[in-house]
């Protein structure tokens, strides 16, 4: 049976799920088939250690039943997950050019008995990203229902789940736009009613033509293990993470994957772009650029002078929060990276695990990971910080008014932060 596309709720595409492939000697499930060039990448979730000793790829190039596949012995590669009795993993069918005319299968399966036909074949995503003159996308996913275009920077962003603020949302999307991204991707395990007009809205305008910049949702409901949701850590971040790369690596000159509350500010320069250029000049071999963390706190509201409405208004934290703890973590801990992701074979959450090239840490007065949150620790020395108001404030609350317009009688799905009783505190610098 091959897998096809079903009508989602947002329009004409396909809705992704993971599927357990059946007749195997241990649970293995297939979320999807990208194209990469030299295989196929299958982006799967299996049993944590166990190794399929006879498992196979069936490579199908033609839409024609009948005719054979070829069989591929597949490398099975478990990626680094933490703390989980399931792996996230990157089963990898090589394509043999010498197989086939053509470079790309149109369906893949696997079995574990030579000449055995798979019961699920999964549709290749991603063949047109081969020829750069047209790409051509099929319309798999939310997002794609018009043709794709090459950006400079796609920001992922991994796990949506029980996603309530809308507010958030919008100024997720809204400051990723004004520091200098294309597009940006989220994984959907669970969203209100409020949260996904926005997500309706913002895919609308990219389909009708009427938007340039490029908002893709995918669904990302975990498999159910004997009636439950299975047990992988923070819904299998790290896997939604390489779907992401491997979705859209040809597609981006740069790609950034951070959470809804965090945002990689550039502090000298005006976007991504002029950063990264300035930065390979320095350090020609670098292939990602790592910002360090620091937390601006929920618990200490301080909106901007000037943007006191506005804050409320729109349920701005980058507009209300401008105390941040003093302490920088230090670059093994907590930061998030920008990357040049056509070097990369596996990224993890806070690092770049395979690539071929190194990593920039930029020095904190150059860029900043501002990570707006519940605080971490309670007492944290405090620091103003204004710099990504100064800097954006204006050009966000513009951006801000011209979204809210089209989203009339949107519950924003936020209250204004409360301040906490920090009284037994010592004095903080």
């Amino acid at each position: 049976m091959i897998r096809k596309n079903v009508k989602s709720p947002y329009g004409d595409d396909a809705q992704h799920s993971f599927q357990l492939i059946e007749g195997l000697s241990s649970p293995l499930y297939i979320y999807a088939a990208l194209w990469d060039v030299t295989n196929v990448r299958l982006v799967s979730i299996k049993v944590k250690g166990y190794v399929f000793r006879n498992l196979l790829c069936v490579l199908y190039y033609s839409e024609d039943k009948r005719k054979p596949g070829v069989y591929v012995k597949p490398e099975v590669k478990e990626l680094h997950t933490k703390k989980s009795p399931y792996k996230s993993t990157a089963i990898k069918c090589p394509i043999k050019q010498e197989d086939h005319e053509s470079a790309a299968p149109l369906f893949v399966g696997v079995v574990e008995k030579n000449l055995s036909s798979p019961k699920e074949k999964f549709v290749v995503e991603n063949r047109g990203q081969h020829n750069d003159k047209e790409i051509k996308m099929s319309s798999n996913h939310l997002g794609y229902s018009r043709r794709e275009v090459p950006v400079e920077f796609t920001v992922c962003v991994p796990a949506l789940h029980q996603v309530k603020s809308a507010a958030q949302l919008v100024e997720k999307i809204e400051i990723s736009r004004l520091l200098g991204a294309g597009r940006i991707v989220f994984y959907n395990t669970s969203i209100s009613s409020n949260v996904d007009r926005v997500l309706r809205m913002y895919i609308k305008e990219w389909v009708d033509g009427r938007e340039t910049f490029q908002v893709v949702v995918l669904p990302w409901k975990l498999p159910m293990v004997n009636g439950q949701p299975m047990k992988i850590r923070y819904y299998a971040q790290q896997l939604a993470i390489d779907d992401c790369l491997f979705r859209f690596k040809r597609l981006s000159k740069y790609m950034t994957f951070n959470d809804l509350d965090e945002f990689p500010v550039p502090l000298k320069h005006e976007n991504w772009s002029t950063l990264v250029a300035e930065r390979r000049r320095l350090k020609p071999r670098s292939i990602g650029w790592l910002f360090r963390c620091s937390v601006l706190n929920k618990d200490r509201p301080s909106p901007a002078a000037g943007f006191e409405d506005d804050y409320v208004r729109y349920g701005s934290a980058i507009l209300g929060l401008t105390s941040r703890d003093k302490y920088v973590y230090l670059p093994q801990k907590r930061p998030k990276l920008i990357v040049d992701a056509t070097t990369i074979d596996e990224m993890g959450v806070h690092i770049i695990f395979e690539g071929n090239g190194s990593t920039d840490n930029l020095p904190v007065d150059t860029g900043l990971l501002f990570h707006y949150r519940d605080p971490i620790e309670g007492c944290t020395p405090q620091i103003k910080e204004t710099r990504m108001v100064d800097k954006y404030g204006k050009k966000l609350v513009a951006r801000f008014k011209a979204a809210w317009s089209k989203l009339s009688g949107v519950n924003l799905g936020w209250t204004p932060f409360q301040a906490a009783d920090k009284s037994k505190c010592k004095k903080s610098g």
